[in-house]
């Protein structure tokens, strides 16, 4: 099974070099201004936002699920390009020992969604962008079939 990627998401991966085999079985872009839940932090992460995309920089966030293993990727620019930040995490699907998926929703419409990953080593919590209730769920029982096959793995 793989998954349409957006261009930007498409952009992104053209970063890493995808491993014999390898195939993408998920991508969600999370929120790179995220400051918080609370009403008036949102309204700040958009300001950034708006005077970001204004000047023509940005920052973007994608967590991409493969066959082999969880990528995080990061693009950061500034003034059209002339300050670039590119980060790339690979994160084996082997050491993914939890994740998980939450929304608190704040003056009865303001809504956040939020996921994270954690791995042996390093915990990763991403607030999420244009995700509806099933995509949480659909993140959720990915990272619960990854899990599972981790724990019959070292039961052998």
């Amino acid at each position: 099974m793989t998954t349409q990627l957006t261009p930007k998401a498409q952009e992104a991966l053209d970063q890493v070099q995808l491993m014999q085999g390898e195939e993408i079985t998920y991508c969600i872009q999370a929120d790179g201004f995220f400051l918080g839940s609370m009403p008036i932090q949102k309204i700040i992460a958009t300001l950034q936002a708006s005077i970001a995309k204004f000047t023509g920089g940005h920052i973007r966030v994608f967590l991409i699920l493969t066959n082999m293993r969880v990528l995080l990727l990061q693009s950061q620019a500034q003034w059209c390009g002339c300050t670039k930040v590119l980060g790339v995490n690979t994160i084996s699907s082997r050491s993914v020992i939890e994740a998980g998926a939450s929304k608190e929703t704040r003056i009865c419409f303001v809504h956040t969604r939020v996921v994270h990953i954690e791995s042996h080593t390093q915990r990763y919590t991403l607030a999420i962008k244009k995700l509806r209730d099933e995509d949480l769920r659909a993140f959720t029982t990915h990272m619960s079939q990854l899990i599972i096959a981790n724990s019959q793995q070292h039961q052998i």
